[in-house]
């Protein structure tokens, strides 16, 4: 009888691992960065309603990076959507990737700010290029939005 309950388990479980589906949130990261089609509103709206590391990973996913924020030395998750799949931008801080950007390799940049308890959300940034090549920041603080354009088009 105990024989007959492990091969049940056994059998279970193997059917389970190889026939269970797998969407789970590294499909959904994935998708994020290689084929985001998120309009530039949506994303605004995406972001801004984002409060927490909950918020994040279900609508962003999990795939981030864990840079430090230049000015004040916190932890920031940078997560790069819409990129190529041989897009690559390796920095250590809240770097932006203006030529990568501009090169269209990227669509956007989405910078995540903690405080220091590595929890609270203190501010939320979005970069992009629009059609004439400006690069554009669109900041969040306090859930207040301001876009400025940080680098204007080259003539």
């Amino acid at each position: 009888m105990f024989i007959r309950h492990i091969l049940f388990l056994t059998l279970l479980i193997s059917l389970l691992t190889t026939t269970w589906p797998t969407h789970g949130m590294e499909d959904k990261a994935s998708t994020h960065h290689d084929e985001f089609n998120y309009s530039m509103s949506e994303l605004k709206d995406t972001i801004r309603n984002i409060q927490s590391k909950a918020d994040i990973n279900s609508n962003l996913g999990m795939k981030h990076e864990v840079v430090r924020g230049d000015m004040y030395n916190n932890v920031v998750w940078r997560f790069d959507l819409g990129s190529q799949p041989t897009y690559q931008f390796v920095s250590e801080n809240d770097s932006i990737d203006m030529e990568g950007l501009q090169e269209r390799t990227i669509k956007y940049i989405v910078f995540l700010s903690f405080g220091e308890d590595e929890e609270t959300i203190i501010s939320k940034s979005i970069y992009y290029c629009d059609e004439n090549g400006a690069i554009h920041e669109v900041k969040y603080i306090e859930n207040i939005e301001r876009e400025n354009i940080i680098l204007p088009p080259s003539k």
